[in-house]
């Protein structure tokens, strides 16, 4: 089976699932552009490929924009049993699309999530339509995306969920650690006393640290607060914890994937109050290790994962007072073994034999 995937950028979660892919089908897939602008360099990593990659030629600028007619060039070069195409929204997916419409050339549209937006333009919505409506198939992680993807045209009959996932089965806790074992994980990061909270993210507006820590102002000194990451409002962050005198705030710099699972293990909750993600892949690798995750309900990951009291809790951003009794109990009402078994339904395996079985179900249509 020959299959073609048009994806932005080589992201590691990306390539991971690729890799796994190749290994039982001829797999190309084709990025936009080889980096993300604002992703730290360590998000990227040079792996041994399975499939074959190829990059773009063309125009490249903004966060993520491309202009390629490389996609269509490669189309018109090879015959693939499967076409898929990862998003819309770069010039280069739109010129992609256009072409696939013309020509009847089936093709399934892929989505990593996706969410409505409150107020939006008619004129944005007719664009996002155009574009969306007319795949012969859709996939994307979650319901929030599905209802995503049906307001803008797709076929509901059509669309697939699929376990979306960054973590190995290899990468996730065996089972929950004990107060001795979290204590000598502590001690390799010079952490002593106190519960220990943890985010992980960019530092931007969208994220919403700037409520975590209004929050953490009100926590007392016993709860330390983990924020790793970097961004353009560092420097924001770290005035506000030294004009409010935070003792109990660290802001680290971002840690290679295993370094970072290891400071989860020997942590006690995760927390996101992001105000918006398409999905949210943090929230699957805290639960891989243990933690309950206390996230926004406006996290696609967080209505898809969280049981509320079971594995942590979802949070609406509007009530503070109801936050902060969530974090205060994460951990005192769930059970780290509810976190490790949504993890494990959870995981690249997963994703792969998902994908693979969905392949030969278009393949014998």
């Amino acid at each position: 089976m020959k299959v073609f995937w048009l994806f932005n950028h080589p992201a590691p979660y990306k390539v991971d699932l690729f890799n796994e892919l190749g290994k039982n089908i001829v797999l190309t897939a084709m990025f936009e552009r080889e980096t993300e602008k604002g992703r730290n360099k360590i998000f990227y990593s040079e792996k041994p490929l399975s499939f074959k990659a190829l990059f773009a030629k063309g125009i490249h600028w903004g966060t993520y924009n491309s202009y390629s007619s490389s996609p269509i060039k490669e189309l018109k070069k090879n015959k693939y049993d499967l076409v898929v195409i990862n998003g819309w929204a770069t010039m280069t997916e739109m010129k992609t699309i256009r072409y696939l419409k013309k020509h009847k050339i089936p093709y399934a549209f892929y989505i990593n999530g996706g969410i409505i937006k409150d107020k939006e333009p008619s004129f944005k919505k007719r664009l996002k339509t155009k574009y969306i409506s007319g795949a012969s198939s859709y996939l994307c992680p979650d319901p929030v995306s599905a209802e995503y993807l049906k307001y803008y045209g797709a076929d509901l009959s059509k669309i697939e969920l699929y376990p979306y996932s960054t973590v190995y089965k290899k990468d996730i806790l065996g089972k929950p650690l004990s107060k001795e074992e979290k204590l000598e994980i502590r001690k390799e990061f010079g952490i002593t006393d106190g519960k220990i909270y943890v985010s992980a993210g960019a530092f931007i507006p969208r994220k919403n640290n700037e409520q975590l820590l209004a929050i953490w102002k009100e926590m007392d000194d016993g709860n330390l607060l983990y924020l790793f990451g970097e961004g353009p409002l560092k420097d924001n962050y770290l005035r506000y914890i030294k004009e409010h005198n935070l003792t109990n705030v660290f802001i680290k710099a971002y840690l290679p994937h295993d370094e970072l699972f290891r400071f989860y293990r020997a942590a006690d909750c995760f927390v996101s109050l992001s105000k918006e993600d398409i999905y949210g892949h943090v929230i699957n690798e805290a639960l891989s290790q243990g933690l309950p995750v206390v996230a926004s309900k406006r996290m696609n990951a967080a209505t898809n994962l969280i049981e509320d009291g079971v594995n942590g809790y979802q949070v609406s951003l509007v009530d503070n007072s109801h936050i902060v009794e969530c974090l205060k109990n994460a951990g005192e009402k769930t059970k780290p073994e509810s976190s490790i078994s949504t993890a494990m339904e959870n995981t690249i395996e997963s994703s792969t034999k998902w994908h693979l079985d969905y392949f030969e179900r278009m393949l014998r249509k």
